[in-house]
């Protein structure tokens, strides 16, 4: 395989050596990066991810997929285009090669059930012995019962057996109860969009939010870094404060299945005033030590 040219304006990093972490990233750019490409693009880079999930790439398709080849030759990075069923809301899942290689990639795992899409692709990695699987989803945004069943094709890719990883803006809060996990003040939110967020009750009022999905996941045995690692979870949308959803909270993971667990080593939300000011989500970034898996 040829080398990915460079942009002179967002080179990427020399490829990291097998025993360095490997850096795992997803953000929600917010309608395909018309806030300011040119900066989206800068940001992207600065995360030296060897595995990166961006969802919202709108538009990025026309032009025989101009826009999906100038974030290529800038990230320095390979892609997989998995078109969205809703809203051209596409995800693309982009890898570093050649330390990291793509054995088999499907766009579609849901045979066109869910709102947007959930891809899946089969990875070897420098320094691993067996294949990394990576789940790449953007849960339903409007139904808390469509995340629920969403997350329903999800639960068996938990398999402790599997080095399995699920990143994307899933849509839903997490479990911790702390920080950004906060259950929120209900009565700043404009009342037409809490169907998006809480639970309906038998009487057709709504209870505290809705996290069945978050639950699904955790409980068939995928580990959020945040809690594993005792932190207070920080936001990574709500920031905007206004718009449709102007709460903070968590939205965006990257998860491990109990495998991978050990080799995680680090996680954090990029939360600048560049960022903040570029989309209504903010980068997630994990990094896990494949070297902790042993052999």
């Amino acid at each position: 395989m040829s080398a990915i040219p460079k942009s002179p304006r967002c080179a990427p990093p020399v490829a990291a050596a097998a025993s360095a972490p490997l850096r795992v990233a997803s953000y929600n750019l917010m309608d395909g990066g018309t806030q300011d490409w040119p900066a989206q693009l800068e940001l992207l880079a600065s995360l030296e991810a060897d595995l990166l999930g961006v969802q919202e790439a709108k538009h990025w398709e026309r032009s025989d997929h101009a826009r999906l080849h100038e974030a290529v030759e800038a990230l320095g990075m390979q892609p997989l285009f998995a078109p969205s069923h809703s809203h051209g809301c596409h995800l693309v899942l982009f890898y570093r090669w050649p330390r990291v290689r793509c054995r088999g990639f499907r766009p579609d795992i849901s045979c066109g059930r869910f709102h947007h899409t959930a891809a899946r692709a089969q990875f070897t990695v420098d320094g691993l012995d067996e294949r990394l699987r990576v789940l790449h989803w953007h849960g339903h945004p409007f139904s808390p019962t469509g995340r629920v069943t969403e997350a329903g094709w999800l639960t068996e890719y938990a398999d402790p057996d599997h080095l399995t990883l699920l990143i994307g803006d899933l849509n839903t809060g997490g479990l911790t109860g702390v920080g950004a996990d906060r259950e929120p003040d209900w009565d700043q939110v404009p009342r037409h969009l809490h169907s998006r967020h809480r639970l309906l009750l038998p009487d057709g009022t709504y209870g505290a939010s809705d996290r069945r999905a978050m639950s699904a996941l955790a409980n068939a045995g995928f580990i959020d870094p945040p809690q594993q690692l005792g932190m207070v979870p920080p936001r990574t949308a709500g920031h905007w404060g206004r718009g449709s959803e102007p709460f903070d909270r968590r939205s965006d993971y990257v998860l491990l299945s109990r495998r991978l667990a050990p080799a995680l080593q680090d996680h954090r939300v990029v939360d600048t005033a560049d960022s903040r000011r570029l989309s209504d989500h903010l980068p997630v970034v994990t990094s896990v030590d494949l070297t902790r898996l042993g052999r």
